[in-house]
């Protein structure tokens, strides 16, 4: 018997390793939970991921910054035509900010909720006004939320400028998506993956880590190849099996 169930556990980890491998780098976190007996079939829920590629930049400062910035961060603008629109773009954007907050690429990063979409000479004025050195903005270009047991799929436009000089320092742009939930059944057990509660807002914030740690090896070299924000690890960080 001891045999049969270390056959198994062997099994489990073998299938596990190559579901890992098959998928793209992800940093949101992953959990599992097993259920079952050799009397029944094993069942492992683990948590979706973030499809996702690199970020696309078409913009970037030629030189290292020589100090962390104050920036203001403003609500990005919602291209997609929805309802209540501004409303959402606050409650996403804000989960933009809360991640860039954790990577410390700033020595202060205020938030600004508006009623207006973001527009470039607009947040300027307003980044002026409090004193920032940058501010930092953008668009959602694509959204649709296929909920908890849909596709979900979210693009981010984000961009970067010097208030004193009005000159775009940074423009890049970024997609991903959750795919619908699926079964893979091995006979003996069966793997179901589960999406979260908002998986819109677990994509943006995967691909606002991503975006910000660029702006961190911008600032801050060092941190990022730690693969650290200001001495905090990932709120993202993937468990090891």
């Amino acid at each position: 018997m001891s045999k049969i169930v270390l056959r198994i556990v062997c099994l489990f980890c073998v299938v596990l390793a190559a579901v890992s491998c098959a998928r793209s780098p992800d940093d949101s976190l992953i959990t599992r939970n097993v259920t079952g007996s050799l009397r029944n079939p094993f069942d492992i829920q683990v948590d979706n991921f973030v499809r996702r590629q690199q970020p696309a930049v078409y913009v970037q400062p030629l030189r290292k910054a020589d100090h962390r910035p104050t920036a203001l961060f403003v609500p990005l603008r919602m291209t997609q035509g929805i309802s209540n629109a501004v409303t959402f773009s606050n409650a996403l954007s804000r989960q933009v900010w809360q991640i860039w907050l954790s990577l410390n690429a700033f020595q202060r990063l205020e938030f600004a909720p508006s009623d207006v979409p973001f527009e470039p000479s607009h947040a300027l004025a307003q980044a002026r006004r409090i004193g920032a050195e940058l501010v930092v903005g953008g668009y959602i270009t694509h959204y649709f939320d296929g909920g908890t047991g849909g596709t979900s799929s979210l693009s981010l436009s984000i961009e970067i400028y010097d208030v004193k000089s009005g000159v775009l320092l940074w423009s890049m742009s970024q997609g991903g998506m959750m795919e619908s939930r699926q079964v893979h059944d091995f006979y003996l057990f069966t793997i179901t993956e589960r999406n979260p509660g908002d998986p819109a807002g677990l994509i943006a914030r995967s691909l606002a880590w991503d975006m910000g740690r660029l702006v961190l090896k911008w600032v801050d070299p060092y941190a990022a190849s730690r693969g650290k924000s200001g001495g905090l690890l990932s709120p993202f960080q993937r468990e090891a099996f």
